[in-house]
């Protein structure tokens, strides 16, 4: 197999640019969403922002894996990447109505509460990775 130093290009362009969105989501996810995840996680061990966090993280980079995939070019990608994460951010204000003071129950370590954004959050990001083909 043979690749020309245009598609080695390419590839780093997407890759660098798919590391650099995962980690603004990061950040965009932890600022909008109200529990403390990060800290949460480090200092305290808490699974259950653990498991919150890392689903959306999951989704979105489901969303991201598609959209390398299928896109155009790099601004296309950089384009659905921007309405993945603001889909999966959405995602958390919504499945959080459905549990009373979510915040509070990731913050008092409360796994069933992480599994269960955690998984609606994949569940999205498998749901806006296949409308992406």
């Amino acid at each position: 197999m043979h690749i020309s130093p245009g598609e080695y290009w390419l590839y780093l362009q997407y890759m660098a640019l798919a590391v650099a969105m995962v980690f603004v989501f990061a950040a965009a996810y932890l600022h909008c969403t109200p529990p403390a995840e990060l800290r949460l996680i480090r200092r305290e061990g808490n699974v259950a922002c653990a498991l919150s966090f890392g689903g959306a993280l999951i989704g979105f980079c489901l969303a991201l894996a598609a959209s390398i995939r299928l896109s155009v070019s790099p601004p296309d990608f950089v384009l659905w990447g921007v309405i993945a994460a603001v889909i999966q951010i959405l995602v958390y204000f919504v499945a959080t109505r459905f549990v009373k003071d979510a915040g509070g129950e990731l913050a008092r370590n409360n796994v069933a509460v992480g599994a269960f954004l955690g998984a609606v959050s994949v569940s999205i990001g498998l749901l806006n990775a296949a409308c992406l083909s």
